[in-house]
């Protein structure tokens, strides 16, 4: 079952079919979301992600637990073992650490009484992605400041 809304200048989707969300479901047949892009990783298996030496040595960064990802040339270059937050930028310079938000059972970037779902929306107003993509249980959500991507998105699932 598929969600939408709006919020602080961001579309909003959720898909929540009652089980664990797969971040692969979303970026697979929207790479565009990544393309060209940074990947700040505030969850990767409902913890931090460590770059490997290789990945190091490809451009990958880390800001405490935050692993920040090159420029995205292929989807396949990022990890995506399910439970899963990323921030999506235009550029790299000056990322501070991320809180991680996915991990809570039930996380929804569309409730809109929830504390926790607040703290979340005031770490996205102030950081500014340009997408959110996370996978968590039960549910995969796109958070994004890119109306034409976010319909786009929204006719290929």
């Amino acid at each position: 079952m598929m969600k939408t809304g709006y919020r602080a200048g961001y579309w909003i989707a959720e898909w929540d079919d009652g089980t664990d969300a797969c971040m692969d479901d979303l970026t697979q047949r929207c790479p565009q979301l990544l393309i060209g892009r940074y990947v700040a990783i505030a969850s990767c298996d409902s913890g931090p992600y460590t770059p490997t030496a290789d990945e190091f040595a490809a451009g990958w960064s880390k800001i405490e637990a935050l692993a920040i990802s090159p420029k995205v040339e292929a989807v396949s270059q990022l990890p995506a073992p399910g439970f899963d937050e990323w921030y999506v930028y235009d550029w790299s310079n000056g990322l501070a650490p991320h809180a991680n938000f996915v991990n809570r059972w039930g996380f929804s970037a569309l409730n809109s009484d929830d504390e926790y779902t607040n703290t979340f929306w005031d770490q996205v107003t102030r950081r500014a992605p340009l997408h959110v993509l996370g996978a968590g249980c039960p549910a995969l959500f796109l958070v994004t400041r890119d109306e034409a991507l976010f319909k786009a998105v929204i006719a290929r699932t």
